[in-house]
C-alpha cells in the first residue's frame, strides 16, 4: 500500500509547485489516502520533507569568498551559482526552473494533504492523528517562514502589510491561483500554524525528523526573533530550552581517532531535522569568518579543510560539513536546533540590556567548542559589546550552512550591524548595499511566465 501511494503522490509533488503543469490532477485529497498509517508513511518520507534551502544562501552569504582563480572560473562556468554569488538577478534563465521553490512547494502540498485528511482518516487513535496535525502544522509553518525569508523582504513591522509575501496555499490542490500574500499576512499564518500545533504535539520527542513540542517552541522563537519581538524570542526560547536544552560537547568529537560527529538523527542538539536541497562543492571560506573562528576553536578543526581536500582543489581553507563524518544521508542542520535557540536567548537577553546573563550563557556554549586548555570567558563592558559577541558566535556556530546569510538579512534592519557587503569575482568588483533589493531572491521567470499573477521582486 505505501509505496503505491508514495508514487502517486510524490508524482502530484512533483506538479504542485505551479498550476499550469498539468491538465488533470492525479490526486484529490483522501481518494488514496485512507489509513492513518498511511499518512504515517507520507510524513515520513524525507524526499522532499527535510529540505529547508538550496545553494543560494550559502553563496550569498558572507562565509565564503572565491577568490581562489580556479574556484572564479569554475563559478563563472554556471549562470546561476555566479548570479548568486554576485547578488545578481534574474539567478535563472526563462527556460531553468527554481527547484529550491519548487522542493519547497511540493513538500507544502504534502503537508496541507495531512492538515486537510489526516483526523478523518481510519485505523489511528486519536493521539496519533494529532499527532500527525500537529506535524504537519509545524512542517508547514516552518517551510513558509524559509520561503518568505528567501523570497520575500525582511520582516518590518512598518511596512509588513504591504510588502509581497509569498502564496500562502492551504489546500492540496494543484490548480490554485498564486497570488502573493503580503509578508505579514505570511507571517500571521505561520504563527496561527505554530499555535494550532502546540497542545497537539508530544512532550517528548522520539525522533527529530517529526516535530514536538521543543521544536514548536524554538520556531517560534525563531519567528519571533526575526520580527525583531525579541521579549516573545525570549519566552519561548525558554520554553525550549527546559524540554530540551542539551548541548553537544564537541570535546568528544575530537577526543576521538579520527575525529567523529554525530549524524543529525543522533545529535541531542537537532529538534527538527532539516538539511539543504544542495550544496556548493568549493566552499572556499572568507578571510573574514576564519579571523572570526579562529585555530584553537574546535568548530575549526572540525569543519575546516585545506583546500586541496575540495574539487576544484584551491588556495585557502574550506568548510568541511558535517555529512563527511556521518556519510550519506546526513548534511548540514539547518533547521530547528538547541544551540540556535541558546543563541537566541543570549541575544534576547544582550538586547534586553542584561548584558552578564548573555556572556554568561555565551560562556556556557564556548565551553563545549574548544578543549579545557584553550578555553577563555568571553567579557562584555556594555550590552552592545555583549549582542556583538553573539552575533560572531552565531556566525562561527553556523558558518558554512547557509544559515548565516538569514542572519545577515535581519541584522541589516539594525544600525549597529548593517553595512555593504563587496566581492570580487574574476577582477570584478560586486557590492550588496544596506537596504538593497538583492537581499530578496529574485522569482524565476519561467514560474512567473505560467503564472502571471505572480509579481517579481524588485
Amino acid at each position: 500500500m505505501y509505496p503505491r501511494i508514495l508514487t502517486i503522490l510524490l508524482f502530484a509533488l512533483s506538479l504542485a509547485s505551479c498550476r499550469k503543469y498539468v491538465e488533470d490532477a492525479p490526486v484529490q485529497g483522501q481518494r488514496v489516502l485512507v489509513y492513518t498509517d498511511d499518512y504515517r508513511a507520507l510524513m515520513d518520507n524525507p524526499d522532499k520533507q527535510e529540505v529547508a534551502l538550496g545553494m543560494a544562501p550559502q553563496l550569498s552569504c558572507d562565509d565564503l569568498d572565491l577568490a581562489d582563480p580556479a574556484i572564479a572560473s569554475y563559478v563563472s562556468g554556471n549562470t546561476i551559482q555566479q548570479a548568486m554569488y554576485t547578488w545578481a538577478k534574474p539567478f535563472y534563465q526563462v527556460d531553468q526552473s527554481d527547484y529550491d521553490w519548487n522542493t519547497l512547494y511540493s513538500a507544502m502540498y504534502v503537508y496541507n494533504v495531512v492538515i486537510n485528511g489526516v483526523l478523518g482518516s481510519k485505523g489511528g487513535d486519536l493521539t496519533l492523528r494529532n499527532d500527525l496535525l500537529g506535524e504537519a502544522l509545524i512542517q508547514r509553518a516552518f517551510t513558509y517562514f524559509m520561503l518568505v525569508n528567501t523570497y520575500a523582504r525582511q520582516y518590518d513591522a512598518s511596512t509588513a502589510a504591504k510588502d509581497p509575501g509569498v502564496p500562502v496555499l492551504l489546500k492540496p490542490a494543484l490548480f490554485v491561483d498564486l497570488t502573493r500574500a503580503s509578508v505579514q499576512a505570511t507571517y500571521d499564518r505561520i504563527l496561527a500554524d505554530i499555535r494550532q500545533a502546540i497542545p497537539l504535539l508530544p512532550g517528548v520527542q522520539q525522533i527529530n525528523s517529526r516535530a514536538g513540542k521543543a521544536a514548536a517552541y524554538a520556531l517560534l522563537s525563531k519567528v519571533y526573533l526575526n520580527m525583531r519581538d525579541f521579549a516573545n524570542a525570549a519566552v519561548y526560547a525558554d520554553s525550549t530550552l527546559a524540554i530540551s536544552g542539551n548541548l553537544y560537547d564537541y570535546n568528544t568529537a575530537v577526543a576521538a581517532n579520527p575525529y567523529i560527529f554525530p549524524a543529525q538523527f543522533n545529535d541531542v542538539q537537532v529538534l527538527l531535522r532539516k538539511v539543504p536541497r544542495q550544496t556548493f562543492g568549493a566552499p572556499q571560506l572568507s578571510q573574514s569568518l576564519l579571523n572570526l573562528l579562529g585555530t584553537k576553536d574546535l568548530r575549526y578543526m572540525l569543519f575546516v579543510r585545506t583546500g586541496d581536500n575540495f574539487y576544484p582543489a584551491f588556495s585557502g581553507m574550506g568548510f568541511w560539513p558535517r555529512n563527511n563524518y556521518a556519510g550519506y544521508p546526513d548534511a548540514s542542520a539547518v533547521g530547528l536546533t538547541v544551540n540556535e535557540t541558546w543563541l537566541i536567548k543570549a541575544e534576547c537577553l544582550a538586547r534586553g540590556g542584561k548584558k552578564d546573563e548573555a556572556v554568561a550563557m555565551l560562556n556556557t556554549l564556548r565551553k563545549f567548542r574548544f578543549l579545557p586548555a584553550d578555553y577563555v570567558d568571553l567579557t562584555a563592558a556594555t550590552a552592545d559589546d555583549a549582542l556583538q559577541l553573539v552575533v560572531d558566535e552565531r556566525r562561527r556556530e553556523f558558518f558554512g550552512t547557509g544559515l548565516r546569510w538569514f542572519d545577515q538579512r535581519r541584522l541589516d534592519k539594525d544600525p549597529l550591524f548593517a553595512k555593504a557587503m563587496v566581492r570580487t569575482l574574476n577582477g570584478t568588483t560586486y557590492t550588496l548595499a544596506s537596504g538593497s533589493n538583492s537581499f530578496v531572491f529574485p522569482l524565476a521567470p519561467m514560474l512567473i511566465a505560467q503564472n502571471p499573477e505572480l509579481k517579481q521582486n524588485p
